[in-house]
């Protein structure tokens, strides 16, 4: 019998974003940290098992598999990445040699490969047709005697069609390596004694139960750490394929040593917690110190990170990040130092762009007995090694001889990416961004026509030396006569980038003046975080942050009310000038990627006579039948004037103002955030 509708059957449209919203949140909780970090654990079991099960050493294909693997287990590290096998771009990474591999496989006879793939595939590119690709590639330059060296991929997921055309193009794979690497193949006959064959492995694999024995061919197992999930998160009770993928986007900052560093303090804390916790980690974690690495076959240039770096034994430094060098040894000042301010990630690259117009005359102002030369960055791995490649490119010889005076060749692509192998083979670590690389190829081949600004253009400039500062870190003010080097900042980037907040919260006070009865007006004390955010790979975390506030308004009239909000702060980068614009946006919960639609777009920064920057936006938003008008100010240490902030001029401040008019809103709101 039919039943009659009551009004409690209908959704009506609040209920059905009520839903939309629920649904989102059961997502984001089948996806929590805790969830990934049990199932890193649970994978990394099978991991072991693998290893044992072949009697072979474990290797990450970083970063994804290094996750899987406790620190003490990890012999070596790998970077083959899954693009490189993507269907019709099929390819042998000239700056992925991962050489350093044929010492694991000679030494231990063969290697265990680990990386995984998130819900959808049961394994990574990578581990399909990647590698593959490289051992065949491998057999055939360095036993050419004993071919013909069959590629090998596994049949049930690659098509036999995928394969023959992958096969057609080994031997131009060949040809490149032997051609542009000039790799020392009876040093690689050394290494390894047969060749190479890959074999896969996933969780529903049959393990054998004593190690095999190969007599024809060194093994290469490629381990998938997780199981295939055929429906959605929600249905694994709490398992997630592929957990450790896209790391930025869930980690907090943890990385896979601090995790298993500190695994059953973690995994036993509260969802909640953990964030805090992971904070709290990571400021008590003081890092490695950084470990000069030596280009060869060069004897004097070094790259490294930033952090910790001992200088003494340099007597040139090149340093790539927002900030310059400290020292607390005055005698350091007298080194040859240059400060190329960079951001991090992608913005990075970009500002390099800029920035690399300068090495040329920092270059022929050094002696003619450089001495050693160190260029680092703050992973040592990325923009650094863009620095080192246009040395090697412009001011190293055959021999690896490093002089200060440009050697005049003919730069071309193929040039480039000789000395590029000359890093790759030096450490497989080495291995900097498509980004950078573009941004040292455009230095080294410039377009005639290009309308790109040269670090001397449109900017402030301000000079460029160690920063002397006392052993607790604070700044020790100098003579400003002693002449520097020029450096320069772009504005819209040095102060985005001084908006990410790390271990500690912007605090803020927002004074709102409401022009309406109906309105409240009052105070808001709180704090604000703007972190890293890139919810889906289409999303760039270095140029996208989430503006998270949680705070206590209290009324004119004594009524003390919780206040939270979110907004999206994205930077866009002119890829011709190097310029960015800042932008503010809505953020909306339902959406999967939480973008909205623009609220704000700042207008040119300009600079008043007391060093504040100031901005309007660029037209004024229309919310509703409501105008708003925003503005904004940064203080001195937004931009990173180093003379500013060695006298203690630099504060780090910044404040918005929104003058709002219309019939349903009519208000002043002027937040100023401070840290400390």
């Amino acid at each position: 019998m039919s039943q009659t509708l009551t009004q409690a059957d209908l959704i009506f449209p609040t209920a059905s974003h009520s839903i939309s919203s629920t649904l989102s949140s059961l997502k984001r909780s089948a996806l929590s940290i805790h969830n990934r970090l049990s199932s890193i654990t649970s994978d990394s079991i099978f991991v072991n098992t693998v290893s044992t099960a072949y009697d072979l050493p474990l290797v990450a294909n970083e970063r994804c598999g290094g996750w899987y693997i406790p620190p003490e287990k990890k012999t070596e590290s790998c970077y083959f990445k899954s693009t490189d096998g993507h269907m019709n771009e099929w390819s042998f990474n000239l700056r992925r040699l991962n050489l350093q591999l044929l010492d694991v496989v000679g030494t231990n006879g063969g290697c265990v490969i680990v990386d995984s793939t998130r819900r959808g595939k049961s394994m990574p590119d990578a581990l399909l047709k990647t590698i593959p690709i490289w051992c065949c590639v491998m057999n055939r330059a360095i036993f050419p005697d004993t071919g013909p060296h069959e590629l090998h991929t596994p049949p049930q997921a690659v098509s036999a069609s995928e394969h023959a055309q992958i096969e057609k193009r080994i031997d131009s794979f060949v040809t490149q390596f032997l051609e542009i690497c000039a790799p020392n193949i009876p040093d690689l006959r050394q290494r390894i004694q047969k060749p190479l064959r890959p074999l896969w492995v996933i969780q529903s694999s049959s393990i054998p139960e004593t190690p095999p024995s190969f007599p024809e061919f060194h093994p290469v197992v490629l381990c998938t750490a997780s199981r295939r999930v055929h429906g959605n998160e929600g249905s694994e009770e709490g398992y997630i394929q592929g957990a450790a993928d896209d790391q930025e986007a869930w980690s907090h900052g943890l990385t896979s040593k601090l995790f298993w560093s500190n695994k059953d303090k973690i995994l036993n804390t509260n969802e909640d917690e953990l964030p805090d916790l992971i904070a709290s980690l990571i400021t008590d974690d003081k890092g490695p110190d950084a470990a000069p690495i030596l280009i060869s076959p060069t004897t004097r240039l070094f790259v490294s990170s930033s952090q910790n770096v001992d200088i003494s034994s340099f007597e040139t430094i090149i340093s790539c990040a927002p900030s310059p060098l400290t020292t607390t040894n005055p005698a350091y000042l007298n080194k040859n130092y240059l400060h190329l301010p960079c951001g991090t990630g992608k913005l990075g690259s970009r500002d390099l762009r800029t920035q690399l117009s300068r090495l040329p005359a920092f270059f022929t102002a050094l002696p003619e007995d450089i001495g050693n030369i160190l260029v680092c960055c703050p992973t040592g791995k990325d923009l650094s090694v863009g620095v080192a490649l246009a040395i090697l490119c412009s001011y190293t010889d055959e021999n690896g001889g490093i002089s200060n005076a440009n050697s005049g060749r003919k730069i071309d692509k193929r040039f480039i990416k000789q000395r590029m192998t000359w890093i790759a083979t030096t450490s497989p670590v080495l291995n900097p961004s498509r980004g950078t690389l573009q941004t040292v190829n455009a230095f080294l081949m410039p377009d005639p026509y290009s309308t790109s600004r040269v670090a001397e253009e449109g900017y402030d400039v301000v000079t460029s030396r160690l920063a002397l500062v006392d052993e607790n870190g604070v700044p020790i003010s100098i003579d400003e006569s002693v002449p520097a080097a020029v450096q320069t900042i772009d504005l819209p980037l040095s102060v985005f980038n001084r908006l990410q907040t790390k271990s500690t919260p912007w605090t803020f006070t927002r004074t709102l003046i409401s022009r309406l009865p109906t309105h409240p007006s009052g105070t808001v004390t709180g704090t604000a975080t703007l972190t890293p955010y890139s919810p889906s790979s289409r999303i760039d975390s270095d140029t996208t942050f989430l503006y998270a506030e949680e705070g206590e308004f209290v009324t004119t009239t004594g009524l003390h009310l919780t206040t939270r909000r979110k907004y999206i702060y994205q930077v866009e980068v002119d890829d011709k000038t190097g310029s960015g614009s800042i932008s503010v946006l809505f953020h909306e919960a339902e959406k999967n990627d939480g973008l909205g639609g623009l609220f704000v777009e700042m207008g040119d920064l300009t600079t008043c006579e007391d060093g504040v920057l100031v901005a309007r936006n660029r037209e004024q938003h229309l919310c509703g039948e409501d105008l708003y008008t925003a503005s904004w100010r940064f203080g001195t240490g937004m931009y990173a004037i180093e003379r500013e902030i060695r006298e203690g001029k630099g504060e780090a401040w910044w404040e918005v103002c929104y003058d709002v008019v219309g019939p349903q809103k009519d208000y002043v709101s002027k937040t100023m955030y401070t840290m400390s």
